[in-house]
């Protein structure tokens, strides 16, 4: 059992049994995607019950006490996060560490602790004039601590917005990292957080869009998607808006072409400026959870993609784009994934196929 539940409240591992939170992630999925799920569009479930997955989370830090709050924001207070069942037992016992090795707050004022795979950003309120000072505080108080990725990030208004731009300072470790499976990524950068089932769905996607030449990815991260399409599209482009991502998809895929900034102006200009690759080609898109929108499905169907993999994140967004594409798409098949167990997200896989008319 969880020994912070119910005050947490950021998942549902003490409140049900892992079928059933599975069968009512889905049922409300389907639900949100009503009129698209029918008798005719093949429906496949990947359910996968695993604990200590989340290698990349925020926690809010209460310094101005002793021993400090370390955890997740719930009534305008800080819930201690201890022994999380889903966070890796490397990231809980770093927490601990910290809790116990910090210094008054007025000489090191963390606001937020930031985990990504190995990583460790602490980021503190203050100016980065100061950083020098940092630094060496930094060294002393984790000195005798097995914490090989630890970086600073400075921000005097922390809290209205956590990090100023992407710019961190490295106290131990390099900015490019490559992880357990071999793709290089930054501390800042988002990475799906079961690695296996990523792969799996991004398999399944291009599986389905191979057998032509030209390869569209959008909002591509730092490039898993078109370092596996590789090995079967002749051509690939990338489209993401952050730089830092950018930087770690040309060395996870190093043949292809990628692209910084907002995926709509982007696409305007690339149509332009690459005809031939727009004759003729498949999209796989990703988006963030308030999904695609009107204006980049707009510049989109202006060159449309023979076939779509659309993989989501929020299914009332999904369905507002499927929406948008209905007219000039069929549905294929729909893939649920649950890339975050015990918790109410789930990931939905649409395979989509332009209409000949």
């Amino acid at each position: 059992m969880c020994t912070i539940h119910p005050k947490c409240g950021a998942c549902l591992y003490s409140t049900a049994t892992y079928n059933n939170i599975w069968k009512t992630k889905i049922n409300t999925a389907i639900k949100n995607l009503k009129p698209f799920v029918s008798n005719n569009v093949p429906i496949i479930m990947h359910p996968k019950d695993v604990l200590h997955y989340r290698k990349k989370i925020l926690l809010h830090v209460k310094s101005a006490i002793i021993p400090p709050k370390i955890g997740l924001i719930q009534k305008s207070d800080i819930v201690n996060i201890d022994l999380c069942p889903l966070q890796p037992e490397a990231i809980n016992k770093k927490i601990d560490i910290i809790k116990y090795s910090l210094p008054q707050y007025d000489k090191f004022p963390l606001q937020y602790i930031s985990f990504n795979n190995e990583t460790v950003i602490l980021v503190l309120k203050d100016h980065h004039s100061h950083l020098a000072r940092y630094l060496d505080t930094t060294k002393a108080i984790f000195s005798n601590v097995d914490f090989p990725y630890l970086y600073l990030h400075l921000n005097p208004s922390t809290g209205n917005k956590i990090f100023l731009k992407s710019y961190i300072y490295p106290v131990y470790g390099d900015l490019f990292l490559k992880d357990a499976d071999g793709y290089w990524y930054h501390p800042l950068v988002f990475q799906q957080q079961i690695h296996s089932l990523h792969i799996e769905s991004l398999q399944i996607a291009i599986d389905f869009l191979k057998g032509i030449d030209n390869f569209l990815d959008l909002y591509c991260g730092i490039g898993i998607a078109s370092s596996i399409a590789i090995k079967y599209f002749k051509n690939i482009y990338g489209i993401e808006h952050l730089a830092i991502s950018i930087e770690c998809a040309k060395k996870n895929a190093n043949k292809a072409r990628f692209f910084v900034g907002q995926v709509d102006n982007r696409m305007r200009t690339l149509v332009k400026k690459e005809p031939d690759f727009f004759e003729n080609y498949v999209m796989y898109t990703n988006p963030p959870r308030s999904g695609m929108g009107k204006q980049c499905i707009k510049e989109i169907l202006k060159s449309p993609p023979s076939k779509i993999a659309y993989l989501s994140c929020n299914t009332k967004s999904l369905k507002n784009d499927l929406m948008l594409f209905n007219e000039n798409y069929n549905i294929n098949a729909i893939h649920f994934f649950d890339f975050f167990p015990y918790t109410n997200h789930i990931e939905t896989l649409v395979l989509m196929s332009k209409e000949c008319r």
